[in-house]
């Protein structure tokens, strides 16, 4: 895009004091930030508090929230249960050594709904878990190499950065293949089987674009590292969200590990990996030769008491509320985007959304700084009271009721039209 001029200058009217705010934090942060995902240009808003649905901004701005802290938030800012979990056991402190009967309680919990988490261990985000996850992968096989999608994020690990920001194979550590693309994934594990460890699967591809995986390949991949003698490491973070026991229920699958983080420490940082006995017993302090796996933070008080809580109150039923509400915005922008002529690429699954647009070159994880039309949709739609996730990501908690998302939507169309009408300026 040449001009952003319209857009632009009325984000930058209506959020003086974010702008201040950011300026000062470039000070002391580099690009004013400290979290890649939470960028876009010129700066993103600076936010006061939240409730439910909704943020609001430093310039007393309202929005409803779509993207809810990278899809952590399933029920939304504020979560009245986990709010009262958290005040209730900081009255006994925040985290010790030893074991507390909240951890204990909620790994039981977790074993309950998620069949392959015979034993498990608690880590302080999803990054970390997928770390061990490799880790223990490693060393059941022996083998150094990991397979995954090309564009699949699994955290800040550089092992798992492959396939990203323009990065393909690593040498001795990573290989990558296309998302949805199984003869892509036989080849390399045909020249490369022998050595690989694990096949690591996101089960829908949100970072940058949402793609849902087409019908069988996920049961096929892991059939297929059966097959060579490697592990099936299924990334569950997002995807929890799917079912109650997580994508693994919703598509069958029996992984070997399951890796859990995002919003499983209710709005704390919480994250969890775990599988089969045989493989996680390698973790087992009492066995002479133990795997060594620390962390101050693992399974702390307020994670497990705040996510517990969380966890209790995702039913059935409110997923199913949930994948509705995400049904309905996707229909109402197919719409919108039809009546103003614009070319857009609209996928999900459950209540996840993404929208792209045709036009643009990049995905918003290969290039952060990119100005194509998402970037302009991302500041049209703030303009218009929404907040949705860099690169088009939309989400449904269980706190979109009807009325956040008739705003949402109606938020959503009026910023597809306010980029409609830019292009046509040009």
């Amino acid at each position: 895009m040449t001009s952003r001029s319209a857009i632009e200058e009325r984000y930058r009217r209506e959020t003086p004091s974010s702008a201040a705010l950011m300026r000062k934090a470039a000070a002391v942060m580099p690009g004013g930030n400290t979290r890649t995902t939470s960028f876009h240009p010129p700066y993103p808003v600076v936010i006061e508090h939240g409730n439910g649905p909704w943020v609001w901004d430093v310039d007393q701005r309202r929005y409803v929230d779509l993207f809810c802290n990278g899809l952590s938030l399933i029920h939304g800012h504020n979560h009245a249960p986990s709010r009262e979990a958290i005040q209730t056991v900081t009255q006994r402190g925040t985290a010790w050594s030893g074991a507390s009967r909240e951890q204990i309680a909620y790994a039981e919990l977790l074993r309950d709904r998620i069949k392959s988490l015979e034993l498990l261990r608690f880590t302080n985000s999803g990054s970390e878990a997928c770390m061990l996850a490799v880790k223990a992968a490693r060393h059941v096989t022996g083998r150094p190499y990991i397979l995954k999608s090309v564009g699949a994020y699994h955290g800040s690990y550089p092992d798992l950065e492959a396939g990203l920001y323009g990065q393909g194979d690593l040498q001795d550590r990573a290989l990558v293949a296309p998302f949805n693309h199984l003869a892509s994934y036989e080849r390399v594990m045909a020249e490369h089987g022998d050595k690989v460890a694990a096949i690591i699967i996101e089960p829908v591809l949100v970072t940058g674009r949402v793609v849902p995986p087409a019908p069988g390949f996920l049961n096929d991949l892991q059939a297929l590292a059966r097959r060579y003698g490697a592990l099936c490491i299924l990334d569950d973070c997002l995807m929890l969200r799917l079912a109650l026991g997580g994508s693994a229920e919703k598509f069958a699958l029996q992984p070997d590990l399951v890796v859990l983080g995002k919003f499983l420490g209710g709005g704390t940082t919480l994250g969890a990996f775990g599988g089969s006995r045989e493989i996680m017993k390698i973790f087992d302090p009492t066995r002479q030769g133990a795997v060594f796996h620390g962390g101050s933070f693992n399974g702390n008080l307020i994670g497990c008491a705040a996510g517990m809580a969380t966890m209790r109150d995702l039913s059935a039923q409110r997923i199913a509320t949930m994948d509705a509400g995400s049904l309905r915005m996707r229909t109402a922008l197919a719409r919108a985007a039809d009546e103003v002529g614009l070319d857009i690429i609209l996928t999900g699954m459950g209540s996840v959304t993404g929208i792209a647009f045709a036009a643009d070159p990049k995905r918003h994880e290969d290039d952060p700084s990119a100005l194509g039309l998402a970037s302009l949709f991302h500041l049209a739609c703030a303009n218009e009271g929404v907040l949705i996730g860099p690169g088009g990501i939309l989400s449904v908690a269980t706190a979109h009721d009807a009325g956040a998302l008739s705003h949402a939507i109606a938020g959503l169309s009026a910023a597809l039209k306010a980029v409609a009408e830019l292009i046509d300026s040009l």
